[in-house]
């Protein structure tokens, strides 16, 4: 959570303030922005590109306690801006990290089969249309409401409860592809993270 007296005092221009800032959201924008291209390396330059927005305008917010809403709005807008520059789709990587450090080889199948299914659900996330990708991440990644979804992308709450929905069948479709359903029914997996998706919030 954000603490408004760290907007107030962005918004007087103070420079710690503009740091500590930066160190709460900065993460986990640059999170966000990952889930939504899949390259790290546009992901930096997006944050950077949506602080910098955000510090030239913060002036304007006026109820710091809707930071969250106001930001995400920058940086979606941001993100989508540059990827369209790219001329690209963005790019799935496999990423294995650090298998040297698992204890046995059976974790070490665990470990590729769980990057293995996150590599997936990546790719599949990455196949829909922008405007319900940003729904998904924001949904189940950041935890965001339909309200705040609905703030943030500038549409009706029942906009969002559509792609949503239209989401978690993409979603489904492309991972039976992948996966049996038994895999999918054991593993738990219910559209694309352990957050039920009812859409009825």
């Amino acid at each position: 959570m954000i603490d408004a007296e760290i907007i107030k005092l962005c918004q007087q221009e103070d420079q710690a303030a503009y740091d500590e800032l930066y160190r709460v959201a900065g993460k986990k924008a640059l999170w966000t922005v990952y889930q939504l291209t899949g390259k790290m390396n546009i992901a930096e330059d997006i944050v950077q590109e949506a602080f910098f927005q955000c510090f030239r305008n913060i002036k304007k917010l006026q109820k710091p306690e809707l930071f969250p809403v106001w930001f995400n709005s920058i940086l979606l807008r941001t993100c989508w801006r540059m990827v369209s520059m790219e001329r690209k789709r963005p790019a799935v990587s496999f990423e294995a990290e650090a298998l040297y450090d698992l204890e046995s080889d059976e974790n070490v199948l665990e470990k590729i089969e769980c990057d293995h299914t996150s590599s997936v659900i990546r790719k599949a996330i990455n196949s829909l249309k922008p405007s319900m990708r940003s729904t998904v991440v924001l949904y189940y990644y950041n935890d965001f409401t339909i309200r705040e979804i609905a703030q943030v992308m500038g549409c009706f709450q029942g906009t969002v409860k559509s792609r949503l929905h239209y989401a978690k069948k993409v979603l489904e479709k492309e991972l039976k592809k992948e996966f049996s359903d038994e895999h999918i029914r054991m593993s738990g997996y219910t559209g694309c993270t352990g957050k039920e998706c009812t859409a009825n919030e």
